[in-house]
């Protein structure tokens, strides 16, 4: 609705928070009032929204004077989001310009050519609609756990909404994307209709620790870059609640796996932000709201190697890590402590 119609009914003008911006160094800045806005179901309060899009961040709430709501802004889960906006949002930006002049195809240009009978069988066949370099077999994993998703509600966590759209293609009835940057949000909008699946794709700016969905609400979540948040915020029970009875749960995540600390001093980490592999330590307690879960262990050997070579400028095929890591995994669970070491995991988990 309208700004003013919220503030008739709310019985107050509406503030942005004065020191979200300059809260902690190097924050983006916050998205401020709209001209429209969401107004929360208590009539109290009220978020931006830009472009349809609802920024459901909770520091961005408005609020009338004298009625501000505080949040820690120091806290990982906002600190974070808001320190990273610039990094994700200016490379989602040359994302909406790419799609902008030369369509979906330019993003998604294997799965853009998919036959009916392909998305029928999805993820079958592989070539088609895996994409994930370093993590394909964790990413199949992923995505066969989930399927079939035909007639499905099915939402992505963080990311820039491909998996959403391939899950749309593949007969997916509603798909959604939660991403805490507003230049993801809209770049999968806009690629959504680009491709023709606008009328099916929702998307709001949230936190995966506060899923602003209600509950029962999806069939499967597939996160993308939001599980190594897992052992903060209740992470686990959130998407938990929002999954119906039997629903599922499956990511595909880089795991902590020896040399990693080396590695990384000495190559870099693939890309400037916080993501951080998972471990044991962070994994353990964060499943406990599902009655199954399992944990499958890729790239003992050979995935650090292939990372490297991309690190140095090499362009590594897709095919190659794929059959790389076939032979690395048989060869691994030979010795099950080495295949335990694999850098790359799926956790499938059951509601």
């Amino acid at each position: 609705m309208s700004k003013s119609e919220a503030e008739g009914q709310i019985g107050g003008r509406l503030y942005a928070r004065p020191d979200l911006e300059n809260a902690r160094g190097g924050m983006s800045k916050a998205a401020g009032v709209t001209d429209t806005v969401m107004l929360r179901a208590d009539l109290a309060a009220a978020f931006p929204v830009i472009d349809d899009i609802p920024i459901l961040l909770a520091p961005e709430i408005l609020a009338p004077v004298g009625k501000e709501l505080i949040f820690d802004l120091t806290d990982p889960r906002f600190a974070e989001a808001y320190e990273e906006m610039d990094f994700y949002n200016a490379r989602a930006e040359k994302s909406v310009e790419m799609v902008q002049n030369h369509g979906a195809i330019s993003v998604l240009p294997t799965e853009m050519a998919a036959t009916d009978d392909e998305k029928r069988i999805f993820p079958r066949p592989g070539a088609r609609w895996i994409d994930a370099v370093h993590d394909l077999a964790a990413q199949w994993d992923s995505y066969e756990f989930l399927s079939p998703v035909r007639g499905k509600k099915l939402l992505q966590l963080g990311g820039s909404g491909t998996h959403a759209l391939k899950f749309a293609m593949a007969g997916a009835e509603e798909v959604w994307l939660a991403t805490p940057m507003a230049g993801e949000a809209l770049f999968a909008k806009v690629l959504a209709e680009s491709a023709g699946f606008g009328d099916r794709f929702r998307s709001v700016v949230a936190i995966a620790e506060e899923l602003p969905f209600g509950d029962n609400f999806f069939d499967g979540i597939f996160p993308a870059a939001a599980a190594p948040y897992a052992d903060r915020g209740g992470f686990a029970g959130k998407a938990a609640r929002v999954l119906r009875d039997g629903g599922r749960f499956a990511a595909a995540e880089p795991w902590r796996a020896p040399l990693y600390g080396l590695g990384t001093k000495i190559m870099g980490k693939r890309e400037d932000a916080y993501c951080r592999p998972l471990d044991a330590r962070r994994l353990a307690p964060s499943w406990r709201p599902f009655s199954e879960v399992r944990i499958i262990h890729h790239g003992a050997v050979t995935r650090y190697p292939l990372i490297a070579l991309e690190k140095l400028g090499l362009k590594v095929p897709k095919a190659l890590p794929w059959y790389l890591g076939k032979g690395d995994d048989a060869v691994a669970s030979l010795i099950p402590p080495i295949r335990r070491m694999g850098s790359s995991i799926a956790v499938l988990a059951k509601k």
